[in-house]
C-alpha cells in the first residue's frame, strides 16, 4: 500500500482546523449570553443587547395612540 501524499495530509489538516474553528464559534454563539448595553446615542427609550460582535436595539418608549377616524352620525 502507497503512503499517502503529502498534498493530502495538508489538506485533511486544513479540513479538520476549519472544522474545529467551526465548531467553536458555534459554541460560543450558543453558550453566549445577550448582555444589556447602555445606549446613550439612542436614549432611554431603547434598550440594547449584545451577542459577541452583534448589537440589536428594540424602542421600548411609550406608545403612539392610533386616532380614530371620524365617525359620520349618519353611518350609525
Amino acid at each position: 500500500m502507497t503512503p499517502p501524499s503529502s498534498r493530502r495530509i495538508r489538506l485533511a489538516l486544513a479540513v479538520a482546523i476549519a472544522v474545529v474553528a467551526a465548531g467553536a464559534s458555534v459554541m460560543a454563539a450558543v453558550v453566549a449570553h445577550p448582555k444589556s448595553v447602555a445606549s446613550r446615542v439612542m436614549g432611554s427609550d431603547w434598550q440594547c443587547q449584545q451577542l459577541m460582535w452583534l448589537t440589536t436595539c428594540t424602542y421600548v418608549g411609550p406608545a403612539t395612540p392610533i386616532h380614530k377616524a371620524h365617525v359620520d352620525s349618519r353611518d350609525v
